[in-house]
């Protein structure tokens, strides 16, 4: 009886992440289809915005579906899928070259979400910013594990991000929604600025 409970309590989760992952997609689709309705530029640029967001947890609960567990995940899965997925909604993205390391560990779900978010956030300014006048650009994306501290690093050989930005000054939804979801992990995140930008993301496993 043991055994057909937890044959069933699977079942269900499978089909809940399954659902989720569909209504994700349901939900990015009306916003795509609402943004080529309008004319203004702000408004399209906002909601193809919160689109990618959805992409993000999309991805997650669609890797979740397919999981053993359905409750937590390993980060290097989800991220090797997750960052393909975000820079191929860029024109161009082929001429970026992609650096991805990833230390294979188990991640809940719950912490999986804003780590996608906040990665999406940081991909999606390097792809709009970042190379700027260039036909090409190199990013690095890493996730460690040393001492029980999880390292995240979006890195890039862009223009860098102006001095007048960052975590404790912005006035901008991205790094204020980084800054908001790190504070979620109970993490860091900082900028380090040299030969274009480097963000960087700390939390306790």
């Amino acid at each position: 009886k043991i055994k057909s409970l937890l044959a069933e309590k699977e079942l269900i989760l499978k089909e809940v992440n399954h659902r989720i992952k569909n209504n994700m997609h349901t939900m990015r689709s009306l916003l795509s289809l609402q943004a080529q309705c309008m004319n203004d530029a702000a408004g399209i640029a906002a909601l193809e915005d919160a689109g990618k967001r959805m992409l993000s947890m999309e991805v997650l609960y669609d890797n979740l579906y397919q999981s053993a567990g359905f409750s937590d995940l390993s980060i290097k899965a989800y991220l090797d899928v997750l960052v393909e997925a975000i820079l191929k909604n860029f024109p161009g993205y082929e001429t970026v070259a992609i650096e991805k390391h990833f230390d294979d560990f188990i991640l809940d779900a719950k912490r999986l979400q804003s780590l996608g978010i906040i990665i999406n956030e940081l991909l999606t300014n390097v792809m709009k910013y970042a190379f700027a006048g260039r036909s090409d650009g190199r990013i690095m994306v890493s996730a460690t594990l040393d001492s029980g501290l999880v390292t995240v690093v979006v890195q890039d050989n862009g223009r860098g991000i102006p001095e007048a930005f960052g975590f404790e000054n912005t006035t901008g939804f991205g790094l204020a929604l980084v800054k908001g979801l790190t504070g979620q992990l109970n993490g860091e995140a900082r900028i380090e600025r040299g030969s274009g930008s480097k963000v960087i993301v700390e939390f306790k496993l």
